[in-house]
């Protein structure tokens, strides 16, 4: 057996490993240790395994739109990887998974060394599968005292908060420069009470609302990276939009107890940061 041939033998029982170990995670008891220490292997392994999926062409997505009686929004270009915890409804995300990976081992069997020579790379655990992994998006209204605490936090966890107006306008549109930057690991919806309104019905008792920009990324986001890796951040007496269920909301507290619950949410999805760094 030549070398390429038993670094391409270690990488398929890697794969197999991994199919494994999503397998299990649908007969564990949540609540356990177990559970907890299977999540954590699963996400420390998932960038191994998402690059050869894709350096052998077999990495696959998905576009998922909620039932008529569920209603909310649909979900374009999925990866399966980062809704394994929390998929949508209805989706097997297992079963897509450990398709892909099956077509990857079919390719990588019959692959010699010429076409792979240097491509493969055994230890990409310690690499990031994506540039953008430490970005952060902020969608703010006009609190800029509060959009300015966020991004200085994100910062101290050696994250990269993404603001749209700090960024070079490059003569593109608004609607062209955000969806470039939107590439990021993770969203936050800063939920400020900017605006005033209600129903026709109620039009004598308004509420205060976020702008409406804000909803409208809001949703952008929930589609684009999925309801697990974007949080809203509520301040004060604020209206929920409707028809925003499953959307993570954090109540912004003059303790700052908002940082350890974003905190949580940010390392439940892993990415990662000093925990130490929070407060």
């Amino acid at each position: 057996m030549t070398k390429f041939e038993k670094k391409k033998q270690r990488i398929i029982e890697k794969l197999e490993d991994f199919q494994t170990l999503i397998s299990q995670w649908f007969f564990i008891d949540l609540d356990s240790e177990k559970s907890k220490k299977l999540r954590a292997d699963i996400n420390r392994k998932k960038s191994f395994v998402q690059n050869i999926l894709i350096k052998t062409g077999c990495a696959k997505r998905f576009d998922w739109e909620p039932p008529k009686l569920v209603g909310g929004f649909g979900m374009q270009n999925v990866n399966p990887f980062d809704v394994f915890f929390d998929p949508p409804y209805g989706v097997d995300v297992k079963s897509i998974i450990i398709d892909s990976i099956d077509e990857a081992i079919g390719v990588l069997l019959s692959t010699d060394e010429r076409e792979f020579e240097d491509d493969i790379e055994e230890n990409v655990e310690e690499k990031n599968i994506s540039k953008n992994k430490k970005e952060i998006f902020i969608v703010h209204g006009h609190d800029n005292e509060l959009k300015e605490k966020v991004a200085r936090f994100l910062e101290k966890l050696n994250l990269k908060p993404i603001i749209l107006h700090e960024q070079v306008n490059e003569g593109l549109t608004i609607i062209e420069k955000f969806e470039k930057h939107s590439s990021v690991q993770f969203a936050i919806i800063l939920m400020t009470p900017d605006d005033l309104g209600n129903s026709l019905k109620n039009k004598d008792s308004l509420n205060y609302r976020a702008r409406q920009n804000v909803i409208l990324e809001l949703g952008y986001f929930l589609g684009k990276l999925g309801r697990n890796k974007v949080c809203a951040l509520m301040k004060g007496d604020i209206e929920k939009p409707s028809d925003y269920d499953g959307v993570i909301y954090i109540a912004i507290d003059p303790s700052d107890g908002w940082k350890l619950l974003l905190s949580r949410e940010l390392k439940n999805v892993g990415i990662e940061f000093d925990g130490n760094k929070v407060f």
